[in-house]
């Protein structure tokens, strides 16, 4: 009977996990613009915006988006409702993501 050590995690440097190098420029670019609005009204139009195209990217086959995309709509779905605007479209896709083995 021979003990075999587990096999190690994947090293994960600190500065990729704390930048975000999993996430797109493009959801950068969207936090960017909302940190710059001058009013709550040019907030509500890129919100508005954004919740409409993460309606129309879940509402793909999840296949022909992909799982990075699928992920990464999943976490613009709770920056918008961190934001406090709704989002509720996303939650079961959020659960039917916690289904997939390959995460």
């Amino acid at each position: 009977f021979i003990l075999v050590p587990p096999p190690a995690p994947p090293q994960v440097r600190a500065d990729d996990a704390m930048s975000g190098a999993h996430l797109s420029k493009d959801f950068f670019e969207l936090i960017k613009n909302i940190g710059e609005c001058k009013s709550k009204q040019e907030e509500e139009k890129i919100m508005t915006n954004e919740v409409e195209a993460l309606r129309a990217r879940l509402s793909e086959n999840p296949a022909t988006i992909g799982l990075k995309k699928s992920k990464e709509a999943i976490v613009r779905s709770i920056y918008v409702e961190m934001l406090g605007h709704s989002a509720d479209f996303a939650h079961i896709h959020a659960v039917n993501m916690t289904q997939q083995t390959n995460l």
